[in-house]
């Protein structure tokens, strides 16, 4: 359970875009955790949860990006089946919207990483820390 700050970015739906902005964090040592791309008719919105999410945003506009920062609830879960349906049975029990999620897990892992963004993330949180 933890509160990250996650990166949207709107980028032109052209091929070597990803490519570039990905390759402005490299050169900058930032690694990227998490990433969700959704296209739409005149671009794309790249979602990104990085290690400094300070220095990102800074780097990214510095380059002329257009960054929206917005808390989101990040939660590593058990790879079972219904796990998934646990946690959203339990945000939508507590009146919880789940805007959109996203996450994956590695072949062989145990684990999975998935993203949510909520309406209130720090009470959110409280859930799956013990706080209801």
């Amino acid at each position: 359970m933890a509160l990250k700050k996650q990166l949207s970015i709107t980028v032109v739906n052209q091929a070597g875009e990803g490519s570039k902005l990905c390759s402005i964090l490299k050169e900058a040592g930032i690694n990227i955790e998490a990433i969700s791309v959704s296209e739409f008719t005149e671009g794309a919105v790249m979602r990104l949860v990085v290690g400094d999410d300070r220095a990102a945003v800074r780097l990214l506009r510095e380059k002329g990006y257009a960054v929206l920062v917005r808390v989101v609830l990040t939660l590593v879960l058990d790879d079972r089946p219904g796990m998934l349906g646990e946690v959203m049975t339990k945000l939508g029990k507590n009146k919880y919207n789940v805007n959109y999620c996203y996450g994956s897990i590695s072949p062989g892992s145990e684990r999975a990483m998935l993203i949510f963004a909520v309406d209130d993330p720090l009470k959110a949180d409280m859930l799956f820390a013990g706080g209801k």
